[in-house]
């Protein structure tokens, strides 16, 4: 260990890494579902509309066409609630385009 770096965490019990890893765990399989619903709801776009990131509840898409981009636009809102359908909880409240 270096000089001023902090000591890592000693877990004693399982209790004490149960809720990080689940919180953890939920979020990479709910990115893992989005990406693989992201083609069966945008079909036969997804070659003009990639996700770059996700941060909180806005998907960040990058879009190769400038006609994709007016059509993302306007099918915004339903491409939104069609993929909500896939989690328990509403997740995605916004696209941004990039």
């Amino acid at each position: 260990m270096k000089l001023g770096e902090k000591q890592p965490e000693i877990w004693h019990e399982i209790s004490e890494i149960k809720g990080v890893y689940n919180r953890l765990n939920s979020q990479v399989n709910r990115l893992l579902l989005l990406e693989n619903i992201w083609e069966k709801v945008v079909g036969s776009k997804s070659k003009f509309w990639k996700i770059d990131a996700v941060q909180k509840n806005t998907i960040f898409v990058k879009v190769k066409v400038v006609t994709a981009r007016q059509e993302l636009l306007l099918n915004k809102a339903n491409i939104i609630k069609e993929l909500n359908k896939y989690f328990q909880k509403a997740w995605i409240k916004e696209i941004s385009i990039i």
